[in-house]
């Protein structure tokens, strides 16, 4: 790598923590070109140079943080038995939520974020899909026959969320927010798994999955 790249990439870098410190300090509202410029020491057309805007620092940051969750929910389960991955996915879920909330807000579409709801959806497909993974796994595993894999994500990952914002505020929090989260996702994995759950059969998988 040449010196020029490697300035090029450390800039880069540089520019994406910036934003990302001031979010959790002061808000997605706070963060502006002219402000990460200051923050890192250089003037706002260098940083043009990497993005040509606000909306493009945020788009890579989201990608970045939606792979950075995706990861964490992968280790906690890896080595587990499937049985027992809802359970520990969700809690590796909530514990992202906790120790980056500037970032899981941007995630969420908080103000000040500016990033459309399908440019959300569309950084978080591989959170969505390794969902998909873990829960058509759990089924086989168990035996359990959700109608659609699908629903069940999307059920899933929209209970999450709504713990995660009852974890951010303060005098409830995410200790509480967990303890909560494993009575949800008990109570899901339950009515999956009773008969009633399943009049079509099969879980319907997307796409590609067996």
């Amino acid at each position: 790598m040449g010196k020029r790249e490697e300035v090029r990439q450390r800039t880069f870098a540089e520019i994406l923590e910036a934003a990302g410190r001031m979010a959790e300090a002061e808000g997605w509202r706070a963060v502006t070109i002219r402000r990460i410029a200051a923050e890192i020491g250089y003037s706002a057309p260098v940083i043009y140079q990497h993005f040509p805007n606000k909306e493009a620092v945020l788009r890579t940051l989201l990608e970045r943080v939606n792979g950075e969750l995706a990861q964490r929910m992968r280790a906690a389960v890896a080595d587990e038995p499937a049985s027992r991955g809802p359970h520990l996915a969700a809690v590796a879920y909530l514990e992202f939520a906790r120790s980056r909330p500037g970032l899981y807000q941007l995630m969420s579409g908080a103000p000040g974020t500016d990033v459309d709801a399908s440019t959300r959806r569309a950084a978080a497909d591989d959170v969505i899909a390794f969902t998909r993974q873990l829960i058509g796994a759990w089924a086989a595993e168990t035996s359990a026959e959700p109608t659609s894999v699908e629903d069940a994500c999307d059920l899933l990952w929209g209970t999450l969320h709504g713990l995660a914002c009852i974890g951010s505020i303060e005098d409830i929090g995410f200790d509480r927010a967990l303890r909560l989260a494993d009575q949800a996702v008990t109570a899901l994995l339950g009515y999956w798994s009773s008969p009633t759950a399943s009049p079509e059969g099969r879980p319907q998988t997307a796409e590609g999955e067996k």
